[in-house]
């Protein structure tokens, strides 16, 4: 019996060195660097490749071939145990772009990397792109999809990051190029943030679609900054927009939208964030049919930006669609910037089923207060079809509007609704009809400005027109 439990003890002593000896002669890791060369002919088997997954390895292993094998290379890492939980880092680097990539189907795919905190793909040069053909892609080409049951460990000490710089993708279709379905209810752990930097895209119709996880998202949950982005080619009937945000912090800087059409979407939307357009946008050769916006924001909060850009032709009923429903969107005592908004050649059309059938329309929840601000509104040799577009429409707010002379292709410069509008230093309505049911509108003369042309009141219905503190006209 004793010598019975001496071997057991025996075995058991023997076992737990052996673990102890396996665990301690692997070395935990917070980053691995994956490196991808599209036009390596090294042969590997189970897509170990790309580059070590235990720092102790001394085994040099070939580039991967493709997206889908370092994306494979990837998961082993993260089923090894090597990684430490809550902090980990994954660079996946192309370090052959003279090799145009012949891949399709999955192997343009590098699949679903939620477990990592960060993700940075990138190409090896900062002079050069790689080009990923999407011609036969079934699924999208990173994704990052939190599993159905929560897992605490999957939370990042700061968050998680995806990266993508100098990336080219081509013929994706109606394939969504980046996926995210994470919990977005906002905390340290679960913020997101996404970065694309010289990214080009041609016939993708889908770009970029932040869902989050279950019905509960919050503002600031998810940063999105584009820089430096081209985007050609679109050819969509999708109702899916090409850039798809909700509960997301939009910066678009830099970037340029070509060549395409839509069909039945607006080009960007965003719901229940923060949105900036800024900084020398250019739009070129883009339709959009049925009424459709460029952009549509609902719920958007805090200040909003769309400066610098470069509209020219363009055929297109609306620039900007702005709706907030909810009373407590965060969006109250917003400032929206719109300046230095160039219109070139433009075709802008009339959408009759749209009740303000307006260039830029904001429409709001009834008492809703904020400012907007237009400035340096440029326009030239544009085509304005239909009878009573208008540039501006503001409807259900109490706002307070900055002004410079709306263009004089449109045949109504500002109309409102329900709205009470006190419009400060401003020549816009001097010569252009502005339209009003159910509204106040207050002019200041301060500034030296040009006030309100008196000949245009009669093409306000039911209204109240207030000049520098005396009642012109009323009919409320």
């Amino acid at each position: 019996m004793k010598n019975n439990v001496f071997f057991s003890i025996l075995f058991f002593a023997i076992s737990f060195l052996i673990c102890i000896q396996n665990v301690t002669s692997q070395t935990l890791s917070t980053a691995i660097t994956l490196k991808v060369d599209f036009g390596s002919t090294t042969p590997y088997v189970n897509s170990e490749c790309g580059g070590i997954l235990d720092s102790s390895d001394t085994t040099i292993y070939p580039p991967c071939k493709n997206f889908k094998d370092a994306g494979n290379r990837a998961r082993q890492y993260l089923n090894s145990g090597l990684a430490i939980p809550n902090s980990n880092y994954l660079t996946i680097s192309v370090i052959n772009t003279a090799i145009t990539a012949n891949i399709g189907g999955e192997s343009a795919q590098l699949g679903n990397l939620f477990g990592f905190c960060t993700v940075d793909i990138l190409i090896a040069t900062t002079t050069s792109r790689a080009i990923v053909d999407g011609t036969l892609s079934t699924s999208h080409f990173v994704s990052l999809q939190e599993p159905n049951v929560p897992n605490t460990s999957y939370q990042c000490s700061s968050g998680k990051t995806l990266r993508i710089r100098n990336i080219e993708f081509k013929n994706w279709g109606n394939q969504t190029i980046v996926y995210t379905n994470l919990n977005q209810v906002f905390n340290i752990l679960t913020k997101q943030s996404i970065y694309f930097t010289t990214v080009y895209t041609w016939f993708s119709n889908s770009i970029i679609n932040v869902q989050p996880k279950g019905t509960n998202f919050e503002y600031g949950s998810v940063f999105f900054q584009c820089s430096g982005g081209y985007f050609n080619n679109i050819d969509s009937s999708l109702t899916l927009p090409p850039f798809n945000f909700n509960g997301v912090n939009v910066a678009i800087i830099g970037s340029r939208f070509l060549n395409s059409t839509l069909n039945s979407s607006p080009f960007i939307y965003s719901n229940i964030g923060f949105f900036n357009l800024k900084a020398t946008i250019y739009i070129d050769g883009v339709i959009i049919h049925n009424g459709h916006p460029f952009v549509k924001t609902l719920n958007v909060g805090d200040n909003f930006y769309y400066t610098g850009a470069i509209v020219s032709n363009c055929v297109l009923s609306k620039f900007l669609q702005h709706e907030n429903n909810k009373i407590n969107a965060p969006r109250e005592s917003a400032i929206q910037h719109i300046s230095t908004i160039n219109l070139i050649n433009n075709t802008i059309t009339s959408n009759y089923n749209d009740p303000t059938n307006s260039f830029f329309s904001f429409q709001n929840y009834i008492g809703v207060s904020y400012a907007l601000a237009f400035d340096s509104i440029y326009s030239s040799g544009n085509i304005v079809l239909g009878q009573n577009k208008s540039f501006i429409s503001n409807q259900n707010s109490n706002s307070t509007s900055y002004f410079s002379e709306t263009p004089s292709d449109f045949q109504i410069g500002f109309t409102t609704e329900n709205s009470h509008t006190d419009i400060l230093y401003s020549s816009v309505l001097s010569t252009i009809p502005f339209v009003g049911c159910n509204s106040i509108f207050t002019f200041s003369s301060s500034g030296g400005r040009i006030i309100a042309n008196t000949a245009n009141y009669n093409y306000c219905g039911t209204c109240q027109i207030i000049v520098d503190s005396d009642i012109k006209y009323d009919n409320l």
